[in-house]
């Protein structure tokens, strides 16, 4: 019976370990530096943690961060990710093409003076069916968190009519309904050791 619940428990953690990924947030945090200014970071195409940021607009200096010290920066513990490139949108999806959530985002206006922008969110799902949410940026300096809980995603799109420092993107990879075919495999093996061992105690038994 230890055999069998050590089976059980092996294809358990296989199931827990495939049915999901981490969740993560992007923070930028790692790409802070000290002192004022902007620090770009990429043209129009920049990877980050597992993720492609792809800016319609192909002049560079594109993507850049803003120094800790800077009044712009509207993360006091860190730095923001922002575009260089007012109107032009902003495409993240994942560097491997497979689907994401986004629960939430934190924007502010590009300069963190309160500015009231407008500006787009458009999501692509793993149908190809595309949804559109217009935002404004508050009248407050820092960083305003919207709340979208959008699910099965092959890409994130924003845009603002005056630019935005975005931060804090709360993600996590799909959850799978159903176990790939290695977990499959490992699981029907576990079932067969535990149904044999299973068999031999009983003969055991009945010899005994």
């Amino acid at each position: 019976m230890k055999t069998m619940i050590a089976a059980l428990g092996v294809i358990a953690t296989l199931g827990v370990a495939s049915a999901a990924e981490a969740a993560a947030v992007l923070d930028f945090n790692d790409l802070a530096k000290a002192g004022t200014g902007r620090n770009y970071i990429g043209p129009n195409n920049f990877k980050y943690e597992g993720f492609n940021f792809y800016s319609t607009w192909s002049l560079s200096p594109n993507f850049f961060t803003l120094g800790l010290d800077d009044p712009a920066n509207a993360d006091p513990d860190g730095t923001t990710f922002s575009h260089n490139y007012d109107f032009a949108e902003v495409n993240i999806t994942k560097a491997d093409n497979s689907l994401f959530d986004l629960f939430s985002i934190d924007f502010a206006d590009k300069f963190n003076t309160g500015a009231n922008h407008a500006g787009r969110m458009r999501f692509v799902y793993a149908d190809n069916r595309q949804e559109e949410i217009f935002f404004n940026t508050d009248n407050k300096v820092g960083l305003e968190t919207f709340v979208v809980n959008k699910t099965d995603l092959r890409a994130f799109l924003y845009y603002a009519d005056a630019g935005v420092q975005i931060d804090n993107l709360a993600l996590e990879g799909v959850i799978a309904g159903v176990p790939e075919p290695a977990t499959w495999a490992m699981m029907i093996l576990g079932f067969g050791v535990a149904g044999a061992t299973l068999r031999r105690r009983r003969q055991a038994f009945a010899t005994a």
